[in-house]
């Protein structure tokens, strides 16, 4: 059965506030820079004309200073918008200079001409310094400002990669999970077949809810641990009728907190392991499953015995299973577990714990 994607759309209410809280900054930040230095000056009288009235001198100050911090809001957004991403990341360093002075000469001239125009009398200088300052400031927070919105837009560029990333090799390592599990299936259905055994229809029933298991809940991210559970009671009693009273299994679950969620088929390869390299050659193949949860804490520990004085021939396919969970654990669980992988005396070890908050 196909089943078609659906891309949902971002949530148009979380972007509106994203841009109504941006918007707002800005605004907030310029209202600042404007009113409060205006603020702190306003019983000065920075325009020298004693001949005009101290009204007159306070309304002259105040347009010339409100039309300077326009000029600078203008270069901000010049330089932070245009010569930034346009000319110095393409044209390179030399050029944006070049243009940066040309428009620091063009804003001067600018508030030249505009106290040339209110003054009853012409201004002795084109140059001065309380503007020059004000551009000068205006260029350096709108360069800190780009670089510092180029950094970001890059690192969250970044992570969305790595997450796409990481989200590709792990629906790799579930889909390799599948196949993997089947190839040892089917070594348990013809061995079963080979000895005409009256289990292998019963078998082939519980290994179609293995399957749908697989099939239909391993592709979601997470799954209750019941389900879990199931799988693995499954997958043991399926075990049982292959190998009969040959192989002692012994299963306690003591599993606490029934709400707690976990990834797909993240236990079965440490089963499945035990199965595959615990009962071959050995003598009294025995082996222990254990699954307990506390609170959000799962624990989970996998012993089976094997033979010291042999050496197992390995195919190439050999440890996938395991290889394929550690990889798992360390995308979705990265710092939240603990594996341990170890032998004692004639045991073979395998004790997994999860913080699942």
């Amino acid at each position: 059965m196909l089943s078609e994607s659906i891309s949902l759309p971002t949530p148009l209410p979380a972007v509106r506030w994203r841009q109504v809280l941006v918007t707002f900054t800005h605004f907030f930040f310029w209202a600042c820079f404007i009113f409060l230095p205006l603020y702190l000056i306003e019983n000065q009288q920075p325009v020298n004309l004693p001949q005009l009235k101290p009204e007159i001198q306070k309304e002259l100050f105040q347009k010339t200073f409100f039309f300077s911090q326009f000029l600078a809001i203008i270069l901000f957004y010049t330089n932070s918008e245009v010569l930034l991403p346009q000319l110095f990341k393409k044209k390179g360093v030399s050029f944006y200079v070049l243009v940066l002075i040309l428009c620091l000469i063009f804003c001067l001239t600018l508030a030249y001409g505009f106290r040339y125009w209110i003054m009853p009398t012409p201004p002795r200088t084109w140059f001065t310094y309380s503007t020059f300052y004000l551009l000068i400031s205006a260029l350096g927070v709108s360069t800190c400002f780009r670089l510092l919105v180029d950094y970001q837009r890059e690192h969250r560029l970044q992570n969305e990669q790595e997450k796409v990333r990481l989200q590709s090799e792990l629906s790799f390592l579930r889909s390799q999970i599948s196949p993997h599990f089947m190839f040892n299936l089917m070594n348990s259905l013809a061995a079963l077949a080979r000895k005409k055994s009256d289990l292998l229809e019963p078998m082939i029933v519980k290994m179609s809810d293995l399957l749908r298991y697989m099939l239909y809940d391993s592709d979601e991210t997470k799954v209750p641990i019941d389900k879990e559970i199931n799988y693995l009671n499954s997958y043991v009693d399926l075990q049982k009728m292959r190998f009969g009273n040959y192989v002692t299994v012994n299963m306690h679950v003591a599993v606490l907190n029934h709400n707690i969620a976990l990834e797909p088929m993240l236990l079965i390869p440490f089963v499945e392991n035990a199965f595959k390299h615990g009962t071959g050659y050995i003598r009294e193949p025995f082996i222990e499953i254990k699954l307990s949860s506390e609170a959000n804490k799962l624990h989970f520990v996998v012993k089976n015995r094997f033979n010291t004085d042999t050496k197992e021939t390995k195919d190439g396919n050999s440890g996938i299973g395991l290889a394929n969970v550690r990889r798992r654990l360390e995308l979705i669980y990265p710092n939240n577990h603990q594996l341990q992988v170890r032998t004692e005396q004639d045991l073979f070890v395998t004790e997994l714990c999860i913080d699942l908050k």
